[in-house]
């Protein structure tokens, strides 16, 4: 379909792949590591709070075009207010949209996420200035202006569809590893030394071993977040955090600690019989 030679296009640009590192590390530079990342991620939510953000903005600027079609010479000062809603809630939307750019880990993403970007601040441009022209009396020009900035906003909405959908950026990346059901040997209990954490795998599903103080845990290896992997990362206090962009888990339970991640890392049973390390999926 020419959809998707259109998405495979922009998924290996060059150009919108070097301007994303550039944003990324300007974004980066700004927002590190903490409190506000976690504030801007969604990690107090547990859900990627961009996505819900974008429903205001969009709301009102779709309402503000059905006014302006429908409603009228009464619905005009309505129809403004809601262009001037949807700006305002345009901001803090790109911010945390900003944050989640800086956070991909692939030029397909990378590339795709840019654009979806760009055309975002475009539309928000667009709106400002037919605010401004509604405001000085050019109607017209105001209504040219949103609608116009209506179809950067879906072009925009569709490569943020595509991210989601396609290239799973927001999606639990542990989302589809059940592991197994049942007891499942995954190592020989005297290869796992204390305080290292190790990677193991049962079936398709990759998992960490951490034992400590003569206690096994077991969660699983791929980060929730980008799916960076925490056996490489630094274990201390009975938390393990990424290498990539430093969400922490408990090994206990595989909960979040501190973000970006705002999915939990599932959790496993542990056990050792006839020496060797046994692991299954917990129960509900």
């Amino acid at each position: 379909m020419w959809v998707d030679s259109l998405t495979d296009a922009l998924e290996r640009s060059t150009a919108l792949d070097r301007a994303g590192r550039t944003l990324a590390g300007a974004t980066s530079a700004v927002v590190r590591s903490g409190r506000f990342k976690d504030l801007l991620s969604g990690t107090w939510l547990a859900h990627p709070l961009h996505p819900m953000l974008t429903d205001v903005t969009v709301g009102a600027w779709t309402s503000s075009f059905l006014l302006d079609v429908l409603g009228g010479e009464e619905a005009r000062e309505g129809s403004d207010r809601l262009v001037l809603l949807g700006a305002l809630s345009a901001v803090p939307t790109a911010v945390t949209g900003l944050s989640d750019l800086a956070d991909v880990s692939t030029r397909e993403e990378r590339a795709v996420g840019t654009l979806h970007a760009l055309g975002n601040v475009t539309a928000l441009v667009l709106y400002g200035l037919s605010y401004l022209s509604r405001r000085r009396g050019n109607r017209a020009g105001g209504m040219v202006l949103s609608t116009a900035g209506m179809g950067v906003a879906a072009g925009a909405g569709f490569l943020g569809g595509h991210l989601a959908y396609r290239l799973g950026i927001g999606v639990a990346q542990t989302t589809f590893e059940r592991g197994p059901a049942k007891w499942t040997a995954v190592l020989d209990d005297p290869d796992l030394p204390d305080g290292k954490p190790t990677r193991v795998t049962a079936g398709t599903t990759n998992l960490l071993l951490y034992r400590e103080a003569g206690r096994t845990y077991c969660i699983a290896n791929r980060c929730s977040h980008r799916g960076g992997p925490l056996h490489k990362g630094k274990v201390e206090d009975g938390r393990v955090r990424c290498p990539w962009h430093l969400s922490v888990f408990s090994l206990e339970d595989g909960s979040v600690v501190r973000g970006p991640a705002t999915a939990p890392q599932p959790a496993y049973e542990v056990r050792v019989r006839e020496g060797k390390i046994e692991v299954r999926a917990a129960g509900p």
